[in-house]
């Protein structure tokens, strides 16, 4: 009972300015809260407060421990919604984009109590990456000489684990049993966890959207179907979210959105991994109408 989103049935909503929730915006690997001006412009235009999180900004900060980054950013909102609690009393939207938004996700499983309203993914990989094009991000670490392949070898040393966010990302669909047991992030969000499931069952909504360019990389993440929960098998097969066996054991909640019609998916052709914060008229469309 998976809901795609018509949102031109959705933008047609009157919603007055007091009516919006403020919103918290938190950028992608390498990218910066400067990155959303524009998106904060918008919101700010249309009566709604919205701040970008200037927290892990650029390289090699946002290359941080992912387990680090919840950690200290979940702090930090806590800290905003603290000091101004008039003003979030309410509630508040996460829009978070690449890296920001699997990092968003598991903050809304982290966070005991949180009062997030509505999670909006922009090209999140929520199950990792695994892409030829995706992997040029480890020659950055002076590992050229290895093999998509054999990245395997490195993403889950213990090392790389404590201090790569990329190496949590990495999903090697030909090494599972390693990635279980060495991956110190990604299982551990998607494992079954009674308080991390009530965590995210507390949001009101979830919205996860990712453009689709013809192939597997959309720019930025591959396979960019990892935003939608869908993942390839050891032999190349894609296995939907239906299919995945964290979803059929609910494992933290993600069925029950489902089946309680809070949880909306969004592919959008010929939009690639940046348009979502660099064009105005892509978020406007397909983020916007879930922010009240």
């Amino acid at each position: 009972m998976l809901k795609t989103v018509l949102l031109a049935a959705t933008a047609a909503v009157s919603v007055s300015a007091a009516d919006y929730k403020p919103v918290l915006i938190l950028h992608g690997i390498s990218g910066s809260a400067a990155q959303y001006d524009g998106m904060v412009a918008d919101l700010n235009a249309r009566g709604q407060e919205a701040y970008a999180l200037p927290v892990f900004e650029g390289n090699p900060e946002s290359w941080a421990s992912l387990n680090y980054q919840v950690e200290h950013i979940a702090a930090t909102i806590e800290g905003i919604v603290s000091a101004d609690p008039d003003t979030y009393a309410d509630g508040y939207h996460l829009v978070c984009h690449s890296q920001g938004g699997l990092t968003c996700r598991c903050l809304t499983e982290y966070m005991s109590d949180h009062n997030i309203d509505t999670l909006v993914s922009m090209a999140g990989p929520q199950l990792g990456v695994y892409d030829e094009a995706f992997f040029s991000f480890f020659k950055h670490v002076s590992l050229q000489d290895l093999t998509l392949e054999e990245i395997y070898h490195v993403a889950y040393n213990s090392l790389a684990q404590m201090t790569l966010s990329v190496a949590n990302m990495w999903n090697d669909p030909n090494h599972q049993d390693e990635f279980q047991s060495s991956d110190t992030f990604l299982p551990k969000y998607n494992e079954a966890n009674d308080e991390h499931k009530a965590n995210f069952l507390s949001l009101n909504k979830a919205v996860f959207v990712v453009g689709d360019i013809g192939n597997s990389y959309d720019g930025g993440i591959g396979p960019w179907q990892s935003a939608l929960f869908a993942y390839p098998d050891a032999d190349g097969n894609l296995v939907e979210m239906e299919g995945q066996e964290f979803y059929k054991s609910d494992n933290f909640g993600l069925r029950s959105m489902d089946e309680r019609g809070d949880l909306f998916f969004q592919t959008v052709d010929g939009v690639s991994h940046n348009d979502w914060i660099d064009k105005s008229e892509i978020y406007k469309e397909y983020v916007f109408p879930h922010l009240e």
